[in-house]
């Protein structure tokens, strides 16, 4: 749904063998789906898991293959790491004195028993999560691709802990590669998803964002009669990620989730109890790592409703009070705007009434009209209309 692009474009490089492939995409947003969608060439795939075992994913998407019989006798150096297939294989060769040598008579094997599969593309799924030993072989294949073999690369850039692009540095000229991403889908494809899965869905996109597995799980809620939230997938992938994360970005983080609309910079730091010489590199960890997005320049929110509320529901009781009492307590020094504050004038500055803003933020209109008058003070401004350019 709303992939052909996309489709288009991965069926193009993928048929311009040897090619190296880089697929990018936040969770949920349909990298694996799209591979699915593919018809040709063969894929064999293998996933990197967030525990790293050396080799793991290569092993995974070889140990079902099924190689000629008239095989390299370097592949048999494979037998160790693949015993499914190992009456499959040539003996295996003496070891080597050199753990570098031996290294290197393996990353070989791997390479010759790819050109044996021929025509085919190897996948290697979540690469962000790649460790150090696959790392290097990925690299050494991506450099050394035999005729008819493709390698595709599937990652998340905001939970990458190095630069996947460094696998297309030093191709030789006859390795073509692409760099394809994935965005989420737009309110009419959005639409098109959730017609497909409930016969009267309503409007999904603002809860989700677009990320189709996020609209999946959130329509198989519905149909089970569940209240819309958040799914249980989406809401452990978000507190997984979260947790994750450096203590003064958590606390970024979970001040978003109370405010509930974009915030500053400063607003959120004042909010989280985070310190201005820490507040700055809490956010760009928060902002890379997919849990912040920039929603207007200088303003920053959560990804989605559904991960706000799976982050708001984490926040313990003592922290959620805590951080109520920072939300409304006076901005100091007098000039400067509460996060309250600063969330009533933006709205304001957006058009919207007293009444109207209240309704938003769950406040009376009696209190709206006391965070505008403060703010206008504070501003040195006579009037809400003057607020636009503040």
């Amino acid at each position: 749904m709303g992939r052909k692009r996309e489709l288009h474009q991965l069926a193009e490089a993928l048929s311009r063998p040897p090619v190296v492939v880089l697929l990018e995409g936040e969770a949920g947003v349909g990298k694996t789906r799209l591979l699915h969608e593919l018809h040709w060439p063969p894929l064999t795939i293998g996933r990197c898991h967030p525990m790293r075992f050396p080799y793991g994913p290569v092993v995974e998407a070889l140990r079902d293959a099924s190689p000629p019989r008239d095989l390299n006798p370097i592949t048999g150096a494979l037998r160790p790491l693949l015993p499914e297939v190992a009456h499959l294989l040539p003996p295996a060769p003496p070891p080597l004195p050199d753990r570098q040598v031996e290294r290197h008579r393996l990353f070989r094997a791997v390479l010759s028993l790819l050109g044996s599969l021929r025509p085919i593309t190897l996948v290697i799924e979540d690469v962000h999560w790649v460790d150090p030993d696959t790392r290097e072989l990925l690299a050494f294949l991506a450099r050394c691709l035999p005729a008819a073999v493709n390698l595709v690369l599937t990652y998340r850039a905001e939970d990458l802990g190095h630069p996947v692009a460094e696998t297309l540095a030093h191709l030789p000229p006859h390795i073509d590669h692409a760099e394809i991403s994935l965005a989420p889908l737009d309110p009419e494809e959005t639409a098109q998803l959730a017609e497909q899965l409930l016969p009267r869905p309503g409007d999904l996109w603002p809860l989700t964002r677009g990320v189709p597995a996020a609209v999946e799980q959130l329509a198989r809620m519905l149909a089970e009669g569940r209240p819309p939230g958040t799914p249980p997938a989406l809401r452990d992938a978000v507190l997984l990620r979260l947790a994750s994360v450096p203590l003064a970005a958590r606390r970024l983080v979970q001040a978003a989730a109370v405010l509930g609309a974009p915030a500053t910079a400063r607003a959120l730091a004042d909010l989280g109890g985070v310190p201005p010489e820490r507040g700055e590199r809490a956010l760009a960890e928060a902002v890379r790592r997919g849990l912040l997005v920039e929603d207007s320049p200088g303003w920053y929110a959560l990804r989605q409703p559904l991960a706000r509320q799976a982050v708001s529901d984490s926040i313990t009781p003592v922290a959620r009070r805590r951080l109520n009492r920072r939300l409304d307590a006076p901005a100091r020094p007098l000039g400067t705007l509460s996060p309250r504050e600063e969330q009533v004038v933006r709205l304001a500055a957006g058009g919207l009434t007293n009444r109207e803003i209240a309704e938003s933020l769950v406040l009376s209109p009696r209190t709206v009209e006391v965070h505008v008058a403060n703010a206008l003070r504070k501003l040195g401004l006579t009037s809400r209309r003057q607020l636009r350019g503040a």
